[in-house]
């Protein structure tokens, strides 16, 4: 999807300089050519519209091609019906590179809701590759996530954070609309890490590194560890399993457990521990040490 507006804008500068090329450049070899309230638009070989692009500016001066109010829509193909419109204040084109920059008031919408907003987003044509050294935040079905920094291929399809990454999953609703535990997931569950963070879609599973803290509702209490993969349903959405590897530390009201990994399944609600489990109990005479 983002692969197809990248093309679009892509294509769309290389098509304005062929406009401003035929024109005298004047004495001073390089005057800036300005065109206001533009549509241009691409087709695919059958005269399909691939993708659109408006925009209330452009100035080119050299190799720089610059746009300002920016939106361009890529309509679906045959075997990806979904559009998307990506919209911008302002954005450049580098020649010279193939390079494009967008700033100001990022924003990238699917028709199925799933969002992308961002100061900055550059994407590379030769590499195929969008990014932003920027904060960038994320949205698809109950995921929402936060990061600074950013690297995916254009679709979208697989996303990689840099640092400082913040994710909040929402449970699936209960009958009264509310967000709440059982069996197809938990309830609100926060998750932090130093990162990098990878988010893939196509096959479910998100990947957290270096001081990875996981907090739930109340009674979830809350898991720490190196390193954390958790795997989704690709039904409902919802978390299926949580596998956390790497000094692994476990707190639910008093009690706390202590192992070198872990696994929690969603469904039955069960935590498995391997790698010199130790398990800490707190009653209200004494307290237990269960070690391997």
């Amino acid at each position: 999807m983002m692969r197809g507006i990248a093309a679009s804008l892509f294509g769309f500068f290389v098509c304005v300089p062929a406009f401003a090329l035929t024109a005298d450049p004047g004495p001073g070899g390089g005057e800036p050519q300005q065109m206001q309230d533009f549509n241009i638009a691409g087709y695919d070989g059958k005269g399909e519209k691939t993708w659109e692009v408006q925009g209330a500016s452009m100035d080119m001066e050299g190799e720089d091609v610059k746009i300002s109010d920016i939106t361009a829509t890529l309509y679906g193909t045959e075997t990806n019906k979904e559009n998307m419109v990506l919209t911008a204040d302002r954005g450049q084109f580098d020649r010279a590179t193939g390079k494009v920059r967008l700033e100001d008031n990022v924003r990238a919408v699917t028709d199925s809701g799933a969002k992308l907003t961002t100061s900055v987003l550059d994407w590379s044509q030769k590499d195929q590759v969008i990014s932003s050294s920027e904060k960038v935040n994320v949205t698809r079905d109950n995921v929402a996530a936060a990061g600074t920094g950013i690297e995916a291929k254009p679709d979208m399809k697989v996303a990689k954070f840099e640092k400082d990454v913040v994710v909040t999953m929402e449970g699936q609703p209960s009958s009264s609309g509310e967000p709440a535990a059982g069996a197809a997931g938990p309830g609100k569950m926060t998750i932090t890490c130093d990162g990098p963070m990878e988010l893939d879609y196509e096959h479910q599973i998100a990947t957290f590194e270096k001081n990875v803290q996981v907090t739930g509702d109340a009674d979830q209490g809350s898991m720490v560890s190196d390193k954390m993969t958790i795997y989704f349903n690709s039904q409902t959405k919802q978390i299926d399993k949580i596998v956390a590897d790497g000094n692994v530390k476990i707190t639910r009201d008093e009690n706390v457990s202590y192992s070198d990994s872990a696994i929690f399944t969603v469904n039955d609600r069960k935590v498995v521990l391997t790698g010199r489990p130790q398990l800490v109990m707190f009653t209200e005479e004494a307290s237990f040490s269960f070690p391997e």
